[in-house]
């Protein structure tokens, strides 16, 4: 018997295990996850309970047996996990030691208030923190009793789980207060490290424009370094500070000390990760997903979702004998609470920021993103239900729409930080200057082997003087083809693959087939420029040009990607 031993059992340890047990042949394998505690909690449902919002009052209302989600084929051992002996391949717990064929890592990360000067002692007293189921519900009466003052949301610092659940408590407490018609008596202030109410740029300005809206202040680059709980006062480490009357807590956020102990982690709890495999850097046949990770993405349920498809892919690969893959693009999505029965969503990866557009579907959606809307709220409340019969189950991964990597589709693009950097670059930034060219005269043979040889979908002619005459494509190729099937079959290639081109004879030379007289442009010009022209005459690629029409370079659609690559 073989074994897979996953540590942990939040989101992405029982999502992985019953992924897994759909994988294996369980004559042969056994899956064990251990973890501390033997109930399992739907973390989103704590940011509610505070308010006793949309039916989310008391721990029971978010908490569940860990054995609901888990099968009886799967081995559960509650346990506390002391060490990781990855040289033994060994885990050693205060209920035994399991070895491990395979171990995944799934402990998450704690709110640890004791990590700031006089935060610990403060609990409780005026002070609260969401993050932890008891001190959720004890902040309810607290928030109830305030009829005016000041009430703080302040971010210790990060990195800290769902970076904008801070701001959705912000909204929620405007809600909260708004109800019950004290809102204009009680200031709300966001208290951040960062430079405003988000990290990326583009949501950034939306949150703090529907903060401003809703009157709650953010004040930012402030660097928690002690709580005063007897006068009321959070002081910052650049000697600042603020009175509070309420403070809603977010504690420095810490991984599980059994990283470290074991030689695994980052100094913070945190294991070292390859960001794109998901395994660990310091130890084979070890995997890492979750909160526990250090991977520069969100700290949130839905990161363990995705995350999760790549840590099973990989896992059997191994098992199989094959090379894992760099599949994990870094994809988060969130929803974000506003108050009045609407919410925003966020959805983005390592390389591509929260922008507006529609999810799942361009124009469709049914959500909007980085907009407000009742669907968006429908989709947060709706989830509780997804997440415990869905989404622990395993059977996201095979709907449609639903994919673990991040989709473009829908976004508004123009406002993604490439795109806004492509608007002060110039073509010969980005261009190709390698061209592979063909004469006045040769062959279609010869055109079409070129264009095999180098991999290519397009080659500029140029005349005996070099001078570029016309552009030979693919597109050119498929405009002289002759296609006898079905009318439908037929209409369809004339508009998907053909996109309605006019038809070619074919001919025997380049000059019979090439487009004459192409779009060009110069290096000089704005790579805005070129990306709008593509867009507009449905284009691949535009040859680059001097004053003397000499083939200088080519820009395409291939090119674009390479904005990603790019800093600043």
């Amino acid at each position: 018997m073989k074994h897979i031993v996953i540590l942990g059992a939040g989101t992405g340890g029982v999502l992985v295990a019953n992924t897994l047990r759909s994988e294996l042949n369980l004559k042969e394998w056994q899956i064990t996850i251990i973890d501390k505690s033997d109930q399992h909690f739907y973390q989103p449902g704590l940011l509610f309970i505070p308010f006793k919002l949309y039916g989310y009052d008391k721990i029971d209302d978010i908490a569940r047996p860990i054995k609901k989600p888990l099968p009886d084929d799967i081995h559960f051992v509650k346990a506390d996990i002391n060490l990781i002996d990855h040289e033994k391949q060994t885990v050693e717990t205060s209920e035994g030691d399991y070895v491990y064929d395979w171990l995944i890592t799934s402990l998450g990360c704690q709110a640890t208030a004791s990590a700031v000067e006089g935060l610990a002692k403060s609990m409780g007293n005026d002070v609260f923190t969401f993050y932890q189921p008891d001190s959720a519900v004890a902040f309810q009466q607290p928030l109830e009793d305030l009829k005016e003052g000041r009430l703080l949301i302040n971010i210790a610092e990060m990195p800290i789980k769902c970076p904008v659940a801070p701001i959705e408590f912000a909204f929620l407490a405007d809600y909260f207060y708004t109800l019950k018609g004290v809102r204009d008596n009680i200031d709300i202030s966001l208290v951040t490290p960062y430079s405003g109410a988000f990290t990326k740029p583009v949501a950034n300005k939306i949150l703090s424009k529907t903060a401003r809206e809703k009157r709650i202040n953010v004040v930012p680059n402030f660097s928690l370094g002690r709580v005063d709980g007897d006068n009321k006062t959070i002081h910052s480490f650049e000697g600042s500070s603020l009175d509070y009357d309420l403070l809603c807590s977010i504690p420095p956020n810490l991984g599980p000390e059994v990283a470290d102990t074991s030689d695994l982690g980052d100094g913070t709890g945190y294991f070292l990760t390859d960001p794109r495999t998901l395994k660990s850097r310091k130890a084979e046949r070890v995997f890492v997903l979750g909160d526990n990770s250090n991977v520069s993405t969100s700290k949130a349920g839905s990161v363990a979702h995705f995350e999760a498809e790549t840590v099973v892919n990989n896992l059997l690969r191994e098992i199989r004998g094959e090379q894992v893959l760099q599949s994990f693009d870094g994809h988060a999505n969130c929803f974000i609470e506003t108050g009045h029965h609407k919410a925003m969503l966020l959805d983005f990866n390592y390389d591509v920021e929260p922008v507006p557009g529609a999810f799942p579907t361009p124009g469709i959606g049914p959500f909007s993103l980085l907009e407000e809307s009742y669907l968006n709220h429908m989709g947060k409340m709706t989830f509780d239900w997804v997440y415990w019969h869905m989404l622990l189950p395993g059977y996201l991964g095979n709907m449609p729409l639903m994919t673990a990597h991040m989709n473009l589709m829908g976004k508004d693009i123009h406002q993604m930080a490439p795109i806004r950097r492509a608007r002060s670059m110039y073509v010969k930034d980005l261009m190709t200057t390698t061209v592979v060219t063909i004469e006045q005269g040769r062959s279609l043979a010869d055109a079409a082997n070129l264009m095999s040889k180098h991999d290519i979908s397009g080659l500029p002619v140029v005349g005996p003087d070099k001078k570029l005459v016309g552009i030979l494509t693919e597109a050119d190729f498929l405009s002289a083809m002759n296609v006898d099937a079905h009318p439908t079959l037929v209409d369809f290639f004339q508009t998907i693959i053909l996109r309605r081109r006019a038809k070619k004879n074919m001919g025997s030379i380049v000059d019979d087939l090439m487009t004459k007289k192409p779009i060009t442009l110069k290096a000089n010009d704005m790579l805005q420029r070129a990306i709008e022209m593509m867009d507009r005459n449905k284009i691949k690629r535009i040859v680059i040009t001097n004053e003397e029409s000499l083939v200088q370079g080519i820009i395409s659609r291939a090119d674009l990607p390479k904005l990603f690559l790019m800093k600043g």
